[in-house]
Order: structure tokens, then sequence, then C-alpha cells
């Protein structure tokens, strides 16, 4: 019998709640939730106060199931938010309902016709980005279910999202 390899070789199947205190933490949100919108306002939050300091825009990305659409939320050093889809994983028939969906409500689509983007002024109130980001994660029939989110600034730095105690 072989010895176990050293932990620096284990693999990490660690879940959110075993993550340590100097890890940055994803944050899971339930988008059944009527609280979700509280959790992704404070996101946003969160990526605005790393992008001042930083003068790096900041992304965060809404994970998804399989074959179902992810949202990224970024802040933009001139303080514009910016959501964003792109159609990458969907199947043709759900990327045609997604992309008509977001077109719907206001969305653009990219010049490379792959993704669509809706922009928000500097100064916009976060719970309204946050809306549109729990509305554009469940469109058409997407579950809504506990997604992690995690963040990047344009450095590559990983943004911990954890509210502070």
């Amino acid at each position: 019998m072989s010895d176990p390899a050293p932990d620096d070789q284990a693999p990490d199947d660690r879940g959110p709640d075993d993550q340590t205190a100097d890890e940055p933490a994803s944050v899971a949100i339930d988008l059944g939730d009527f609280d979700a919108v509280g959790i992704v306002a404070d996101i946003l939050v969160s990526l605005r106060a790393h992008t001042m300091a930083t003068s790096a825009d900041t992304a965060a990305t809404v994970s998804a199931p399989d074959g179902w659409h992810r949202v990224v939320m970024t802040a933009r050093d001139s303080g514009h938010v910016v959501l964003g889809v792109r159609y990458q994983p969907l199947s043709t028939s759900r990327m045609k309902n997604v992309a008509d969906a977001l077109a719907g409500r206001g969305w653009q689509l990219d010049d490379d016709g792959e993704g669509a983007t809706l922009r928000f002024p500097p100064g916009t109130d976060a719970t309204t980005p946050a809306f549109e980001l729990l509305a554009a994660a469940t469109l058409s029939g997407a579950p809504g279910d506990v997604r992690t989110v995690t963040a990047t600034d344009g450095f590559g730095t990983v943004v911990d999202l954890r509210p502070p105690d």
C-alpha cells in the first residue's frame, strides 16, 4: 500500500465552507430567494470598491449548469457597470431563445454576434443591475438554483467577495 499524496498534491475537493480565511471565497446565491438581489448588490459594491482601489476593471462571473449561460457583471474603471452573456455553451435553439429574451429586455447584441451586453451609467444604484443579472441568469427556462460567483480584476487578481466580518 502506498503512502497518500502530500497535501500539496492532493486534489482540491473542498467546498466554499471549507475555505480558509486567507483564501478568496466564492459567494453562493440562491436564484430562487428574494435575498439574492441584496447579495448581488453587495457583490457589485465590492467590485466597484476593488475597481476604485486598483484602477482595473473587475468582473464577477455567475456560474451556470451545463448547457446554460453564465452572466458576467463588470465594474469598469469609468464607473459604468456592464452585464454580459456569451452564447458559446448554448445549443442553437437555446441560444435563439436566450438572445431573443435578452433583446426584449434591452440588451445589445455584441459585435461578434456571440453574446449580448447591457450597460449601466456611473452612479446607477447597485440594485438595478442586480435585479437585471438575476433575471438574465434565469432566462428561457434556466434553472433558478444555487449558483456560485467568483471575481477577478484586469490584472488577473482573484477578488474576495465575502462581506467584511
